[in-house]
């Protein structure tokens, strides 16, 4: 009942940053978060479902035997968070570099975006696999409450800044806070049901 409407809200804000910078900041502006996104996404994706894989696997196992599934969730968290280091160590270091190798001196400015919004992909290579704990756990409502706050995030975020690098960091900073919380009540599913009735 909840899956259906957090992963349209999904969908669509995911959508949303580069629709509002297009009105905003001008179609220039807009093609270089549109490749930035693309370009930083689809690895985090990628990576990021294969964990899941693995992850969804073991942990379903072990909230069915036990009524938790802390182990399997804390070990997935340790191996996502040295992954997301390396990114960021690599990103830092070459990421403006590699942009303007790969897409040519035009789209430096892409380069410049990518560190900018580097914490917001970092964050959510973590929490995505991590997410599915809700629907282990059958907190799916916990999820689409979390959805609704990232949308109203990034609407008033990237409409309140008047310059697109001022909209983009704060957007960043909104985007991170939320998966920072995220991945706090997605560990308190992890512990199974008990200690979640304070949540509900």
């Amino acid at each position: 009942m909840f899956a259906l409407p957090a992963d349209t809200i999904n969908t669509f804000s995911a959508q949303l940053p580069v629709l509002i910078v297009a009105s905003r900041f001008g179609a220039d502006y807009a093609g270089y978060l549109a490749m930035t996104i693309r370009l930083l996404g689809a690895p985090v994706t990628l990576l990021g479902r294969s964990v899941l894989d693995v992850f969804k696997r073991y942990a379903s196992v072990s909230f069915r035997e036990k009524g938790h599934c802390r182990e399997e969730y804390l070990q997935t968290l340790r191996t996502l968070a040295l992954g997301a280091l390396a990114f960021c160590i690599a990103m830092l270091i070459a990421g403006k570099t590699a942009f303007v190798l790969l897409l040519g001196s035009k789209w430096a400015m892409a380069g410049e975006i990518a560190i900018w919004l580097l914490p917001l992909f970092s964050l959510r290579f973590v929490a995505s696999p991590l997410s599915y704990t809700f629907y282990i756990v059958g907190k799916q409502h916990v999820d689409l409450v979390w959805q609704i706050a990232l949308l109203a995030m990034t609407v008033a975020t990237l409409n309140i800044a008047a310059s697109p690098d001022v909209a983009l960091k704060t957007y960043t900073y909104g985007y991170s806070l939320l998966y920072l919380a995220y991945i706090y009540l997605s560990y308190r599913c992890s512990l199974g049901m008990k200690p979640m009735k304070s949540m509900v």
